[in-house]
């Protein structure tokens, strides 16, 4: 397997602290800066080391003229190549896709706990992308222009209604827009037959399952799977989205991943998923 510039950002502590460094892994279609509205900053200033990467062919890292011949084990190396120069073993942050790098790192015990936000099923993506195409036929085609850095306002439309909720700002959704970026088809058919897949025994790792109530990508049915997986903490945002990273719901989000980081540190007893849903407020 080629090994390639990764790219990464990196938001250092104000001081110097002992809590592990994090590592943030992006979704499909974007790169590492759609962590560096919010997440980033947030959590370095609450004493935590801040790492993101560009996966190979996005943002700022090498493989864009081989993107669709990209697979996740190519994305995983990339992750692994990150987590080694760390030199420490980072706790795990991962989005959509993102978030099944982030399994991928947990299952060969590499990080010291995961966060898995708006994850991909165990069995894969197919069946929410069937459930998107009835919903919204034009959403393929729209993502497909916004790659090409052509979007107007039926474009927009169609983004906030499957990533974002109602009462979602126009410049928020227009931020992401910004941010569409090409996918490996490759890596979309292997998230699709992820069903194929042998899901390996899971190790004992702490783990916190995030999920927005209105996700119309992968809704909280989907998402208590992988919690139910893990044996993990699931949190189900109110009214969130999809892209819930970057609309007003970010904050609630954080303060969930926070709360759930200090309680490791205090080593206190981790709640595990007893229940179909919960909700975390500030």
């Amino acid at each position: 397997m080629v090994q390639r510039r990764v790219h990464t950002l990196h938001h250092a502590p104000a001081t110097p602290s002992k809590r592990p460094p994090l590592l943030f892994v992006h979704g499909g279609y974007v790169d590492a800066r759609c962590w560096q509205a919010h997440f980033l900053p947030y959590f370095a200033s609450r004493g935590f080391d801040c790492y993101a990467l560009d996966l190979s062919g996005h943002g700022h890292s090498e493989g864009r003229a081989s993107l669709d011949t990209l697979s996740l084990d190519d994305y995983l190396a990339d992750v692994l190549q990150v987590v080694a120069d760390l030199g420490r073993t980072p706790v795990v942050i991962g989005h959509s896709m993102g978030a099944f790098l982030a399994e991928r790192v947990l299952e060969q015990s590499l990080a010291s706990a995961g966060v898995l936000m708006s994850p991909v099923p165990p069995h894969g993506t197919l069946e929410s992308a069937m459930t998107l195409l009835i919903r919204y036929p034009r959403f393929l085609r729209e993502v497909s222009r916004m790659t090409r850095g052509a979007f107007d306002s039926d474009g927009l439309r169609v983004l906030k209604e499957v990533y974002f909720t109602p009462v979602t700002r126009p410049e928020v959704v227009l931020r992401l827009a910004q941010l569409v970026q090409p996918e490996s088809l490759r890596a979309i058919c292997d998230m699709a037959l992820l069903c194929w897949r042998w899901l390996p025994k899971v190790p004992d790792r702490p783990v916190l399952v995030v999920g927005g109530e209105l996700d119309a990508v992968f809704p909280p049915h989907m998402v208590r799977r992988v919690a139910r997986r893990w044996q993990a903490e699931l949190q189900i945002i109110p009214d969130a989205g999809h892209a819930m990273i970057l609309d007003q719901h970010w904050k609630v989000c954080a303060t969930c991943i926070l709360g759930w980081l200090e309680r490791l540190e205090r080593r206190q007893p981790m709640t595990q998923f007893a229940r179909d849903q919960s909700h975390c407020l500030i």
